[in-house]
């Protein structure tokens, strides 16, 4: 039989590879709508290993990057989403100093989003990113994501490389 931790483990497995497909997608939009995917199944798997904030994260993350690959995003927007991590992370935040780290990755990543639309920017901002959601994800035992954490934090390093390559050529 099927515990939350389990079940938690395998909903981390499929947000961790919807994630890893985003790190390749050449447009701002497509890297927004994996994510968008990863957000999903991640935020089940993070209710059920007992991660609230970075559910709660997660969930303002999906109002986020559908605004954003809808064109719908200002920084008004940006804002409000900001202050609305802010404060419910603060408030539902029971894992103390590393309960924190989702909320400082996504209002990055948030503020990232609104101010440029560079998939390389973006890329270094996922690495930044994926270091912070190593640490939570390990605290919390979502041990794929921590694992697809490392991998991203990599493969996002070479697209950068790859790029600027590219560009020297």
């Amino acid at each position: 039989m099927l515990n939350n931790t389990s079940i938690g483990l395998v909903f981390s497995s499929i947000g961790a590879i919807c994630l890893a497909i985003s790190t390749f997608n050449p447009s701002k939009k497509h890297m927004l709508l994996w994510q968008v995917s990863d957000y999903i199944f991640t935020l089940i798997a993070n209710l059920l290993l007992g991660g609230l904030t970075g559910a709660l994260t997660i969930a303002v993350s999906i109002v986020r990057n559908t605004l954003a690959i809808t064109k719908r995003d200002n920084r008004l927007t940006t804002l409000i989403l900001v202050i609305i991590q802010i404060v419910l992370g603060y408030y539902f935040n029971r894992l103390g100093y590393i309960g924190f780290l989702p909320i400082v990755a996504s209002v990055s990543y948030t503020i990232a989003i609104q101010m440029t639309s560079s998939t390389q920017i973006l890329r270094f901002v996922i690495i930044e990113n994926m270091l912070l959601w190593f640490i939570y994800d390990v605290t919390i035992r979502a041990y794929p994501a921590a694992i697809m954490d490392i991998v991203i934090t990599l493969l996002s390093a070479v697209s950068i490389w790859r790029f600027y390559q590219k560009k020297t050529s």
